[in-house]
């Protein structure tokens, strides 16, 4: 299933940490859990029609305050910037190494703007 591209119903999952820089309180997501990394292609998320909410709660690495956010494939396809231009942004399945895994990706694999990261944490919202 890797590569598959993900239908615009489904939803997907973000484990966010409950601490700077990834939250701010009393509840808003940071942009920060939508930067990437080096060397990452994507930004991780969990297919909701393979694994729950708490199941990506409870996985591996998880550190001990965090809560779930989501959002639909489709939400994240149809993100625009500040002139309504288009992020083309997709989601893209990338279980080789867990199942239900997949990545939020730009029109550049291992590139994504400042402003999609924003409009992401935006987007995304507690389960």
């Amino acid at each position: 299933m890797d590569g598959q591209r993900i239908a615009d119903g489904e939803v997907v999952y973000r484990r966010i940490a409950l601490c700077s820089p990834w939250f701010e309180p009393p509840h808003r997501l940071t942009s920060a859990n939508f930067k990437l990394r080096a060397g990452e292609l994507g930004v991780s998320v969990f297919r909701g029609s393979v694994v729950s909410a708490e199941q990506v709660l409870a996985r591996l690495g998880a550190v001990l305050e965090c809560r779930v956010a989501c959002a639909t494939v489709g939400e994240i396809r149809r993100l625009t910037n500040a002139k309504g231009e288009p992020f083309k942004l997709d989601v893209i399945a990338d279980d080789a190494t867990e199942a239900g895994h997949a990545e939020i990706r730009g029109p550049t694999p291992g590139a994504l703007t400042s402003a999609a990261a924003k409009a992401l944490s935006r987007l995304f919202h507690w389960v």
